[in-house]
């Protein structure tokens, strides 16, 4: 029996209620913020935001996250959730757990924020206070609170009121809480809850801290369970979803600073419990709080907004309260609650390298779902099992070839004939002659060589192209305006490339001073143009023409080489750009395991940099029936603007779009819009156009550019912008779907439901209506018939569940791929595709485990013991494909629908599939040319492997 057989259904772990009424009920005690306080709170915060956005609600978030610190009962619904006509109920404490916090404590606290509000004026503050102490909040009692029933939208989904997504997930991961604990047979684990912070959803529960030793020392990790609230288009009930991964602690400080290392201006989660009672008369709080410190400049300090001034009074004369340096200098200090106070600092990568990998594998992430399923019981249920497609191929029918040696040599050989066609196409059309030229822009000499081979390796190239007859001195001076032009002649194409070395200072650092603060957005604008500027003339120089897209494969130095603004990345990217180049980056190797794995980094780059050029190897679907013929798939995606250099000055938003026509060969093949051709009507354009294109038809005008203090106004307001952005980017629907290359061709309109439904509204759960479509004002009627509108969804925010494949018998529940329907007539519309794990993680075993040895499966060693703790997992994620419109008088399937989607994941030139359809992939790369996004807010990595792969190149 072959691996994928045994596999015929997969389960998540994904709940709901079986009932009708009312299902589970709960009463609570209740208190409404005291809103006699609103006026006075706010004039206070808005006396110094003279030319600033003024305060517009009471800012209560660090109040709330102290709340929920200081009692582990309550539950805490913050503003945006809780606003609406009426009194804002705000503290929730289930009348089972005892009597609520007493007001008397309350007012304390409300005391203490109102003073920190107010530290630069105490005599408005003082005001303030007399009118809480003259309207103190009460208790009252509110009896049968629903937390599984909900109203329904007129599309047939669950609607959860705001406080459900609290109240219900808290009752449900305090049931988990008071489980027998989880007993691995190695491991015993007792969890507590997590403050969760305002934007956050759902419960968090924590186990205690877990060692593992190895040659490096002792290394630390606690396993999370997370019970999150979710919906599903067209279905009554909602979902509770439960997640487990793993949170590694920061014990080992860098050697050479005597401290944990932190990212620049990176925010490190900082977990903090006290372990004796934060004020008299309250118990001792089971609940962990979390902070956050950060390096500015050269101080260590607790960021601004945190909770950690109002905890810091509440332990003065206690208990000593962690200081940021001290505690990133002997994290073990703080870490068993020998000081009063447990702390932890969550790891992540900037810290180095760690002795625990990320995450659980399928087998023993299942163990733990049906051990915490107990505590839902007998109050949901889990939902049905999913089984697979019945369609007979679930691959495009131009997959990339695998299995034997020889398969693979020929699937590799098809893919680099591919890309010299389509090369060969595009540069037909656009130059008149089948001729590729690239440039090298490169720095170090082992770079130049390696980048050298991998394109003749990418394209299929024989030889050098004459790089053995070129010396040193040639290369030397080829930065002056003198490249090195290696040549290669194919059946199907020529190709060239100019090696220039860059010993011109462009990619170096930009030279923004940090200090002063005042001005620091202006100059670094102005370095960003001037270096954008010299990037542009160096390429001119070189013969860049803006009248025929081109690519560059850029050399700089890694990512910790600039601090701060000094990044030139971005600036190289425009100004190549305004030449008509595009670019790819590559860093150069600054360790022994960057040179070893230069080869490999040398042949990504340049399947990049093609790709960007639109020669990317289009899936072929393989849908026999319920989809027309000539199907195009048009891809909608909302790109962060920029006001100044840095992905942290990001302000508004961009829409893109991008149609991928599969078959139409050349340069019609991937197009994108700009909505400023054609005397601003908009028009198709070829890919690679738009991207060189982007950054003027994203700019922010010089004005947006100075620092926000010299206006009256910020320059982006979210709340008060929202419904302007909603109808810019319907209005931008609307004329993309009207253009002359959609209408009346069979269009698939794919969206992603995370990205899009803050600005286009209709494809929200709760407003979305099967095969009715709405972009503006006028009211949602039937779609075109050519129009067929699907939305995807990925695990970002928990909203699609963990799963497994279930195994026969006593097998190890594994991971195949495909894809997955229901068998309830209701979810015809929702489809689930999965992926197989990516290349990276193929030693990463189905069965390993984290928390107890197990026998060793296969080879020399086989039923010997082994442990997995050290070995990072991953779990290709749980795509969730909704076909929420399509032409029923044309006979469409849906699964027919869903599963070209499926296959659109699986691009042939990339070695793992994607996590979304190729055509939002593209669109998504676009953002590279707005804004140089990073993931530097990220705080701490729970299970940060889980979920596919989103780029991984084949050569």
């Amino acid at each position: 029996m072959t691996l994928a057989s045994r596999y015929t259904a997969i389960r998540r772990a994904a709940y709901e209620t079986a009932v009708d009424g009312d299902g589970l009920t709960v009463d609570f005690h209740t208190l409404q913020f005291p809103e006699a306080l609103t006026t006075g709170v706010l004039d206070l915060v808005n006396l110094e935001r003279t030319g600033r956005a003024r305060w517009q609600t009471p800012p209560t978030r660090r109040l709330d996250s102290l709340l929920q610190a200081l009692d582990v009962r309550l539950g805490v619904l913050p503003r945006q959730v809780a606003a609406g006509e009426g009194p804002r109920t705000w503290l929730y404490c289930p009348e089972d757990a005892g009597k609520p916090l007493p007001v008397s404590i309350l007012l304390r606290l409300l005391e203490f924020w109102i003073e920190e509000l107010g530290s630069d004026h105490p005599d408005e503050a003082n005001r303030v206070r007399d009118t809480l102490l003259a309207n103190p909040p009460v208790w009252q009692e509110k009896k049968a609170i629903s937390l599984t029933r909900c109203g329904v939208s007129k599309g047939g989904t669950a609607q959860p009121d705001g406080p459900q997504y609290l109240l219900t997930t808290q009752h449900f991961a305090r049931r988990i809480q008071e489980l027998e604990p989880y007993d691995s047979g190695e491991q015993v684990l007792r969890f507590r809850s997590v403050a969760r912070r305002s934007r956050q959803q759902g419960a968090e529960l924590m186990s205690q801290p877990l060692f593992h030793d190895d040659k490096h020392g002792r290394w630390w990790f606690s396993v999370v369970a997370t019970v999150t609230l979710h919906t599903v288009p067209f279905h009554p009930r909602p979902r509770v979803h439960l997640h487990f991964g793993v949170r590694r602690w920061a014990t080992h400080p860098d050697p050479k600073t005597g401290l944990v290392r932190l990212g620049y201006r990176r925010a490190s989660a900082v977990y903090l419990r006290p372990v004796a009672p934060w004020l008299p008369g309250v118990p001792v709080s089971e609940r962990y709080s979390v902070a956050h410190v950060a390096k500015r400049d050269d101080d260590f300090m607790w960021r601004q907004g945190d909770l950690t001034k109002l905890m810091e009074r509440l332990a003065l004369g206690t208990r000593p309260f962690p200081d940021p340096a001290g505690l990133l200098g002997d994290p073990e200090r703080w870490f068993k609650g020998e000081r009063g106070v447990d702390a932890l600092i969550a790891y992540s990568s900037p810290m180095g390298e760690h002795g625990v990998g990320a995450g659980f594998m399928s087998h023993e992430r299942s163990r733990l779902v049906e051990w915490a399923e107990q505590a839902l019981l007998p109050d949901l249920a889990r939902v049905a099992d999913l089984t697979r497609s019945e369609l007979p191929a679930n691959k495009p029918a131009n997959v990339r070839k695998g299995g034997s040696s020889e398969r693979t040599a020929e699937g590799k050989a098809e893919l680099r004939l591919t890309r010299r066609t389509s090369l060969a196409a595009l540069y037909t059309d656009w130059s008149g002659t089948p001729e590729f030229a690239a440039r090298l822009l490169w720095r170090t000499d082992r770079t130049r060589d390696e980048a050298i081979v991998a394109l003749a390796e990418v394209l299929g190239l024989e030889g050098d192209g004459g790089a053995s007859e070129v010396g040193t001195q040639a290369h030397d001076r080829s930065g002056r305006g003198e490249p090195v032009v290696l040549r290669w002649r194919t059946r199907e194409l020529v190709v060239t490339l100019s090696c220039l070395r860059m010993d011109n200072g462009l990619t170096e650092s930009l030279g923004v001073p940090s200090e002063p603060v005042k001005g620091r957005a202006d100059r670094a604008a102005r370095a960003l143009a001037k270096r954008r500027a010299d990037m542009g003339e160096f390429l001119a120089k070189n013969g860049a023409d803006a009248a025929v897209p081109s690519v560059a494969l850029v050399e700089i130095h890694g990512r910790i080489v600039f601090r701060g603004r000094n990044d030139p990345k971005f600036a190289l990217r425009l100004g190549a750009a305004d030449s008509g180049v595009v670019t790819q980056f590559i860093t150069s190797p600054g360790s022994s395991r960057g040179e070893k794995t230069l080869s490999v980094a040398a042949e990504s780059s340049w399947v990049d940099a093609l790709r960007q050029l639109g020669a990317t190897v289009v899936p072929r679907t393989d849908v026999p029936t319920g989809l027309p013929a000539g199907t195009q798939y048009l891809a909608v995606w909302t790109a962060t603007k920029a006001r100044g250099s840095t992905a942290r000055s990001a302000k508004g938003k961009f829409p893109v779009a991008v149609l991928v026509r599969p078959g139409a060969g050349g340069p019609g093949e991937i197009l994108a819009w700009d909505a400023e051709a054609v005397e601003g009507m908009g028009a198709w354009i070829a890919y690679p156009r738009y991207l060189a294109r982007l950054p003027a038809l994203a700019a922010v005008s010089e004005h947006d550019l100075a620092d926000d203090g010299e206006h009256e106004k910020s320059w982006f307001d979210w709340p008060r912008t929202r419904d302007e952005q909603r109808s810019a980017t319907e209005e931008f629907l609307h004329r993309v779907l009207s253009s002359d290359e959609i209408r009346g061709t069979p269009t698939v309109v794919l969206v992603d439901a995370q990205n899009i439904r803050n600005l286009w509204t209709w494809v929200q759960d709760g407003e979305v209506r099967r095969d009715l479509i709405r972009t503006g004002v006028a009211p949602a009627g039937r779609p075109n018939p050519w129009l067929r509108l699907v939305r995807i969804r990925t695990g970002e925010r928990r909203e699609t569940p963990q799963w497994w494949g279930l195994a026969d018998g006593n097998g190890v529940n594994g991971l195949p791929a495909n894809l997955w329907k229901s068998a309830e007539t209701e979810n015809d519309r929702i489809f689930y595709s999965t992926t197989p794990k990516a290349s990276t993680a193929q030693s990463s075993a189905v069965g390993a485990h984290k928390l107890q040895n197990r026998p060793i499966r296969l080879g020399d060693r086989v039923d010997l013991p082994t442990i997995d703790i050290d070995k990072p997992a991953w779990n290709p994620g749980l795509v969730e494909i909704a076909v929420l419109s399509h032409n029923r008088d044309e006979e469409d399937d849906p699964h027919a629908l869903a599963m070209a989607v499926h296959q659109l994941r699986q691009a042939p030139d990339y070695r793992d599939a994607l996590s979304r359809p190729l055509p939002l992939h593209l669109a998504q790369k676009a953002q590279e040319y707005i804004l140089p996004m990073r993931n530097s807010d990220e705080e701490d990595e729970t299970d940060a492997p889980d979920g596919p792969a989103t780029e991984a190149p084949v050569s």
